[in-house]
């Protein structure tokens, strides 16, 4: 049985596009054998704790909707270190994947 993967991509107001992102996140998806759901943050800051994808994303894992979450950089997902051990913490609480030592890359 394969993974079924979130893959996280999220580009602020400064940023052109997130297409380098999910394209790293679809080779590395597709490297593993893994079923991918896109969560998309368009134009928002990583400084701010909820954002629409992001939101969905947690409550598809809430729903034990995916196995594992994939992005391409931590920064991409939380800003500060005190958001990203919250979203870690909930993660590793629902038995979610998520290896930020081994991220894809650009």
């Amino acid at each position: 049985m394969s993974k079924r993967a979130a893959l996280y991509a999220r580009v602020s107001t400064a940023e052109p596009t997130v297409e380098p992102q999910l394209h790293a996140l679809r080779s590395y998806a597709t490297a593993r054998g893994w079923e991918a759901v896109e969560y998309i943050d368009e134009g928002v800051s990583g400084a701010k704790n909820r954002r629409p994808a992001l939101d969905r994303l947690l409550a598809d894992a809430r729903r034990r909707r995916f196995d594992v979450l994939a992005v391409v950089k931590l920064d991409r997902l939380a800003r500060s270190v005190r958001h990203l051990t919250h979203l870690g913490a909930e993660l590793e609480a629902l038995g979610i994947g998520f290896d930020p030592r081994n991220p894809p890359t650009l």
